[in-house]
């Protein structure tokens, strides 16, 4: 028997301790930061959980982040036209999220896939030795958050909320009184911190300051925790050789999507 529900903050719980955050660092912070503003729709095959579909809304696009428990019971299509029921978004809205090889290739079998997919990487700090002993960039003032906003929009950066640039530290490197590269978190506490929104403007690229801003935003991050993620595009390679470069490892490849939360 196949039933469906949002998950029980129990269930949130022992999800959170289960899961690998390494290979699944989108889903673990659906799990801990965003459980708040997330619902998460629960697949049970026999009362047993076999999937989960996370809705978060906080983005400029509707995110999700699927984990799959059980692929062998999983009825995934019936997952899919519960959560479009739930959640009612508009008919051909474009929803994003990250996916691994293996639901990548579930979410291309039932069509639900649009765009071009992209590679992306999640990469985790673990050589201190290698970060630059910089102090290049400054902390970003209040006043100064809508110029930020200003510049990640117009630099095509979407995967950022207000709140982490009023919240959590951001740092800035400034020219003539106007910022040319910025850089803050995703996340920024005890249980995960992942940095994000680093951003040179084209002109200044090639000058070393993104080496500078993520690696004072890496020992910034290290004040929390030992552990500190970044993702990136895996085309990005001009970057992915920076990060490695400062003491980064990729820890899992995956799939960056558009998708439509719909099946025909």
């Amino acid at each position: 028997m196949i039933s469906h529900r949002l998950l029980s903050d129990e269930t949130i719980y022992q999800l959170t301790n289960q899961i690998h955050r390494d290979q699944h660092l989108l889903f673990y912070s659906y799990l801990s930061q965003r459980k708040e503003q997330a619902k998460f729709v629960g697949q049970y095959v026999d009362d047993k959980l076999t999937g989960v579909l996370a809705y978060f809304c906080g983005l400029s696009f509707p995110a999700f982040s699927f984990h799959c428990i059980n692929r062998e019971k999983l009825n995934f299509s019936a997952l899919i036209a519960f959560t479009e029921e739930l959640i009612q978004l508009k008919k051909n809205t474009v929803c994003g999220t990250i996916l691994c090889d293996r639901d990548l290739q579930l979410f291309q079998s039932h069509g639900l896939i649009t765009g071009n997919p992209q590679r992306f990487l999640t990469m985790k700090h673990m050589d201190q030795s290698k970060l630059l002993d910089s102090n290049l960039a400054e902390l970003v003032k209040e006043n100064e958050v809508p110029e930020i906003v200003d510049l990640l929009r117009n630099g095509g950066m979407k995967f950022f909320t207000r709140s982490e640039l009023e919240q959590y530290p951001f740092l800035g490197i400034k020219e003539c009184g106007h910022f040319i590269a910025v850089g803050g978190f995703h996340f920024y506490d005890s249980k995960l911190v992942e940095l994000g929104n680093i951003y040179t403007s084209p002109a200044h690229r090639g000058k070393g300051l993104a080496k500078h801003l993520t690696s004072q935003l890496t020992k910034l991050g290290r004040t929390l925790s030992s552990d500190v993620y970044l993702g990136v595009m895996e085309e990005n390679q001009v970057a992915v050789q920076l990060y490695k470069g400062l003491g980064y490892e990729v820890t899992a490849e995956q799939t960056i999507v558009d998708f439509k939360l719909s099946i025909d």
